[in-house]
């Protein structure tokens, strides 16, 4: 989890008024959920009119003037800004009055391997925290009650969990869990009286098993929410026949320009507060009820560093329908790319492909791991430039130290990266390994 920060979500007022709002919001008419939100773009085109420079130049360059949006419709006037161009200008989208909205500095490597610094700001974290509050909501989740962040990612700490106690989460990672010790992390759900579990569907799927496999019963979660990676089928039936809870995934993104939340009765819905997604064909089309298309959002809060119209590079597929638990957000049909690859380590155990080792390098535009049998994986990097600093050692030996040091680790350095994901999700990790599900 990232460092939970109270000064980061003080601003009382934001946060009592969106509490209120929120709650109601979720069942406007839909045409009230429009006029809300072009109220909230009105007031960010403002800002970036005025405050924010990339978009003050790209603005002139297409000759585009206030007066020229009037509606929803007219953000498409707008093109779709890459993760390639925050690289190269991530600057230009500070406003100007970048310090009054209290920035936090947030370093993101997604999914496409080279590190990203982006910033959160007061008004987008209240946001943030108050839509995760009501999705947790959704599942009869109170405020304050203890909560389990439950991943695969390398932890060192010796008691082999931490505790946060100014959110009331423990974080732990599956890569340490096996049946020697699952009974240890069973009594640790019982001291701090964990109801809420959150995490990779992996993860949580494979602490189920552990449990189920020792006969252990009287943790179960009263809540769970999935995040990060796409919920495969297997995953969810045997994490909801085993707790008797459903599964709720959980969409969201660092850049805090989407918010995409599942409830109880299976729908995915698109948070309209939180910001405005289009989910856009090849040719930046919109897709269309049943097609599959690019997620491209626009964050509605941000003001220390906006973002409208950013290419998120995940997939996901319209829907026209309505929802049985009566809430008016709209929909989506199903998340279809924010999957990546498990890789097998030397012991035989699948565990997660993080790209947290391309925080310690820089000029690193893309890389990809391809796992080409359980003792070779090679990682090939796309520099931003030919005069990149190698740091071919610290890269392999913090690979090694993930998945054995029997791992052979070989770096290339190469114009694109084997599977770029055109037409489809990019994924920073493959296995050739066949996974038995």
């Amino acid at each position: 989890m990232i460092e939970f920060r109270i000064f980061d979500f003080i601003a009382p007022k934001e946060i009592i008024y969106w509490r209120s709002l929120l709650w109601k919001s979720q069942y406007f008419p839909p045409e009230e959920l429009k006029k809300l939100q072009w109220k909230l773009l009105s007031r960010m085109l403002d800002h970036c009119f005025n405050k924010v420079p990339y978009y003050q130049q790209l603005f002139r360059e297409l000759g585009l003037r206030r007066s020229d949006f009037r509606s929803l419709s007219d953000l498409a006037k707008i093109p779709p800004i890459t993760r390639d161009v925050l690289l190269q200008k991530r600057d230009d989208f500070k406003a100007t009055d970048f310090h009054r909205h209290r920035p936090r500095q947030i370093r993101t490597s997604g999914t496409t391997g080279a590190s990203l610094d982006i910033f959160w700001d007061v008004h987008s974290n209240v946001l943030e925290l108050l839509g995760q509050y009501r999705h947790f909501s959704w599942t009869g989740y109170r405020l304050g009650d203890p909560f389990l962040d439950i991943r695969s990612l390398f932890m060192d700490d010796p008691k082999g969990y931490k505790w946060n106690w100014k959110c009331r989460g423990m974080e732990i990672s599956t890569d340490n869990i096996d049946s020697t010790n699952i009974k240890k992390y069973a009594d640790l759900l019982r001291k701090y009286k964990i109801k809420l579990w959150r995490g990779y569907p992996e993860s949580i799927d494979c602490f189920c098993r552990l449990l189920d496999k020792a006969g252990i019963d009287d943790v179960k979660p009263k809540n769970i929410i999935s995040v990060a990676v796409t919920v495969q089928d297997y995953h969810r039936q045997f994490i909801e026949s085993w707790t008797g809870k459903p599964l709720c995934d959980n969409y969201g993104m660092d850049e805090h320009v989407a918010l995409i939340t599942q409830c109880p009765q299976g729908g995915y819905h698109i948070n309209s507060e939180y910001g405005i997604v289009e989910i856009l064909k090849q040719d930046n089309t919109p897709a269309q009820p049943g097609e599959e298309g690019r997620i491209v959002a626009t964050g509605l809060h941000n003001r220390a560093f906006p973002l409208l119209r950013y290419d998120t590079n995940d997939y996901a597929v319209v829907s026209d329908q309505t929802c049985s638990c009566g809430r008016t957000l709209p929909l989506i049909g199903r998340l279809t790319g924010r999957s990546n690859d498990f890789i097998m380590d030397s012991r035989g155990k699948w565990i997660s492909a993080p790209a947290w080792p391309m925080y310690m390098v820089t000029g690193i535009k893309k890389a990809q791991l391809i796992q080409e049998n359980q003792f070779l994986i090679n990682l090939y990097i796309v520099p931003i430039n030919s005069n990149i600093k190698r740091n071919d050692q610290i890269l392999i030996d913090a690979y090694k130290k993930r998945y054995g040091h029997s791992v052979e680790i070989k770096i290339f350095y190469v114009d694109d990266v084997p599977f770029p994901g055109y037409g489809q999700k990019y994924k920073f990790a493959y296995s050739k390994i066949k996974r038995e599900s």
